[in-house]
């Protein structure tokens, strides 16, 4: 049987105090909200599970380096918790780190995007691309569909299109998982954003590490070589895309702007 929708923060740290502050703000407007436990790679590299594996010759094409213990436990954590809700059902899911806080019109926002059946839709994004303005949603708020991935991945919505998009494409593990998304033009992921955000990420740190720990290892010189055709590659399959789906991206356009880590973008 389906489930409808709701929302799950990420957390090493359950009873921490931003976390628990995260559940009861979620619940004051009206959301139900329940924990998701990280995986923790704070002490070493996660085992992987299933069809999850490594690209590693990708990865070190692509990036130079591979993903560090925690790094990849951050990818694992938003991997499984989207495979998990669409394995149990939900419609929707919102995905969010422990070191969010929500606006006060973010469950008005959340809501008004669930009968759009859109396959993702940030709540918060680091950087502000070229993007399209869709529809107006609450007060201020704007959809818009950014033609560029706008990194982050604190507060998004999934809908069980979305979900099993990412979870099957995510499985092949070379970058970090906002990247992944960033990527969408690979695996159809139809991206798109809340402006102004709804959300926005505290300045200390998340026990959701991203980086805390380092990879020594040296890319190889084909590595080198290969970059940029690979980079070439990436861009020729995000022009492709865009092309054929051009009637998607049409619309009021606006530029890019660059948007501080904590930045509220009011």
């Amino acid at each position: 049987m389906s489930k409808n929708c709701t929302c799950w923060v990420i957390s090493l740290n359950p009873a921490s105090e931003n976390t628990q502050k995260l559940i009861a703000d979620l619940a004051a407007q009206g959301l139900n909200a329940e924990i998701f436990p990280a995986v923790d790679g704070r002490a070493g590299m996660p085992s992987l599970e299933g069809d999850e594996r490594f690209l590693d010759d990708l990865a070190m094409v692509r990036h130079g380096k591979h993903l560090t213990a925690s790094e990849l436990g951050c990818y694992l954590s938003h991997l499984r918790a989207a495979k998990q809700a669409y394995d149990e059902g939900y419609q929707h899911i919102c995905l969010m780190e422990e070191d969010v806080v929500i606006e006060p019109l973010f469950g008005d926002v959340y809501r008004s995007v669930l009968d759009k059946e859109l396959d993702m839709v940030r709540m918060m994004s680091l950087r502000i691309r070229k993007r399209v303005v869709l529809d107006k949603l609450v007060g201020e708020h704007r959809l818009v569909r950014p033609v560029r991935g706008g990194l982050g991945a604190q507060a998004y919505v999934l809908n069980r299109a979305g979900m099993k998009k990412l979870f099957t494409y995510g499985q092949k593990i070379y970058e970090p998982i906002d990247k992944v998304m960033d990527h969408f033009f690979l695996f159809d992921l139809q991206v798109f954003a809340v402006e102004p955000h709804v959300a926005h990420e505290l300045v200390h740190e998340t026990s959701v590490q991203k980086a805390a720990d380092t990879n020594d290892e040296t890319p190889r010189l084909w590595h080198r070589l290969a970059f940029h055709p690979v980079k070439l590659w990436f861009s020729l399959r995000r022009h492709f895309y865009r092309f054929c789906h051009r009637g998607d991206f049409s619309g009021a356009t606006l530029p890019s702007k660059k948007v501080g880590r904590t930045e509220r973008v009011h």
